[in-house]
């Protein structure tokens, strides 16, 4: 599953334009007064400007390429402060056989950065924003996990791994829905999840609004 587009809304648009145009070195590559774009690898991330919906923030993964966790490591690290959870700032998945790290923007959007280690993205160049491959996962938050899994099944996207009535990943490798129970705890946060308003474009389903 492939996010071509995933728009978000924030009431704090120049903070969070400053902080991925600046001190990340991502390149806008569309801006206005209510609304900036980023191309992540493969991917359309655009930010909307919103007064109506109350501090809104979400979960995002980034996917980077499979042998360069730790360049990508120094790279966030140099930038941001990581998010750590049992004094860890970085964890294993032996299930995902992937590694993540975890940090936020100025909105209190969770990012995340995964090395996907059965993929096939490597990359033999030192690790710069433009190893940030695509928009792999999003989060996506439900009063009831299991009924929302049933309805993206209705539109062929098939749960991924393991389920439970909290939590489930909803996709495949490349891009998932990672559905969530409201009020869970977002993992290396002490966020919890909320709904927000959310559009995406998957490719080969198109455009599919949530909130």
């Amino acid at each position: 599953m492939l996010f071509e587009e995933v728009k978000l809304h924030t009431a704090r648009l120049e903070e969070i334009k400053h902080f991925y145009r600046d001190t990340l070195g991502l390149k806008v590559t569309s801006d206005s007064d209510s609304s900036f774009t980023l191309q992540i690898g493969c991917t359309r991330m655009i930010f909307v400007h919103s007064e109506t919906v109350h501090e809104p923030f979400y979960h995002f993964a980034w996917m980077i390429p499979k042998n360069r966790f730790q360049e990508a490591k120094a790279w966030a690290a140099a930038r941001v402060e990581l998010s750590t959870q049992d004094g860890e700032d970085e964890t294993f998945s032996e299930n995902w056989n992937s590694h993540s790290l975890y940090f936020e923007d100025p909105a209190g959007n969770i990012l995340e950065l995964i090395a996907h280690h059965n993929t096939h993205h490597k990359s033999e160049r030192p690790f710069s924003a433009e190893d940030l491959l695509q928009v792999c996962e999003v989060g996506l938050v439900s009063e009831d996990v299991l009924s929302t899994v049933g309805e993206l099944a209705r539109m062929g996207l098939n749960r991924w791994r393991a389920i439970s009535k909290t939590f489930a990943p909803v996709g495949d490798v490349s891009g998932l829905f990672i559905v969530v129970k409201k009020e869970r705890i977002w993992f290396f946060s002490e966020q919890k999840a909320q709904r927000f308003p959310l559009e995406v474009v998957v490719q080969g389903v198109g455009r599919l609004q949530f909130g």
